[in-house]
């Protein structure tokens, strides 16, 4: 009898269908893998040099939700030039309607094309001198803790719903870290401001040529369509207005449904 008991239980359990745990890891790998290929078709170019191509990381470099809105899940991915310096950015994410999306950002200081969807006509940043900045340091891990005091005198502000103002949280480690001796972008790095844990707004920190040598600048771009602002030691340097959705393939920021996705 406790035999027969045994065996009616071990094919009980192997009549049992995936767990719940299994399932949420697979959905969660397709929905990657399906990320990963609707940004791959992109080839990413400098408008005045169709020749030159920058290289899609494969990876992405963040992976987020956000409970305060409506992303169930998303992904960041960076399209990079020889230094590793990101010229663009797209964050791909599902909303909780099911819908997919990407969004486009340019980071880089002149035209880009993707041949398809998105090709901002327009520079996606413009840099200014960090005021009153110190020098750059010498070595790349001082750098790096300039990088992080610079940080606190920065901030990121995004308007809800066209109605109150939030305060976005920066991520003190950044989605990037680049730059090359003897090019434009000696040292830099990319930061994000986010809502919960996803991006909205990006701010870039570059070691760059200044009237009195390399210097430290700054540059904020969108990672959302709604109305955003920067700050420098509580004073504004940059805002963003409101943009509807799919409304422009040629500004530096863009944003669309993308058609044909898989929903749930």
């Amino acid at each position: 009898m406790v035999a027969s008991t045994s065996l009616l239980l071990i094919a009980g359990f192997l009549g049992q269908g995936p767990s719940p745990a299994s399932e949420k890891a697979d959905g969660a790998a397709a929905r990657l893998d399906f990320m990963k290929k609707s940004v791959a078709v992109y080839d990413l170019r400098p408008a005045d040099d169709p020749k030159a191509a920058y290289r899609l990381l494969p990876e992405p470099v963040l992976r987020f939700t956000n409970t305060v809105g409506t992303v169930t899940d998303g992904t960041i991915f960076l399209w990079v030039d020889a230094a590793g310096r990101p010229a663009a950015a797209v964050q791909v994410f599902q909303n909780t309607s099911g819908n997919w999306y990407q969004a486009f950002s340019s980071l880089s200081t002149a035209p880009l094309s993707t041949g398809r969807v998105w090709n901002p006509s327009r520079a996606g940043v413009a840099f200014k001198p960090v005021p009153g900045a110190p020098r750059p340091a010498d070595t790349p891990e001082r750098r790096m803790r300039q990088m992080h005091e610079l940080l606190k005198g920065f901030g990121a502000e995004m308007n809800l719903e066209l109605k109150t103002w939030h305060t976005l949280r920066p991520l003190t480690k950044p989605l990037a870290r680049y730059g090359k001796a003897g090019t434009d972008v000696v040292d830099g790095a990319l930061f994000a401001y986010v809502l919960t844990t996803d991006p909205e707004v990006y701010l870039l920190l570059e070691v760059r040529a200044g009237k009195g040598g390399p210097e430290w600048q700054f540059a904020f771009a969108p990672e959302a369509n709604a109305p955003m602002r920067g700050s420098w030691k509580g004073k504004n340097v940059w805002d963003f207005p409101f943009q509807d959705l799919g409304s422009d393939g040629g500004a530096p920021y863009f944003v669309w449904v993308i058609p044909d996705a898989p929903r749930p």
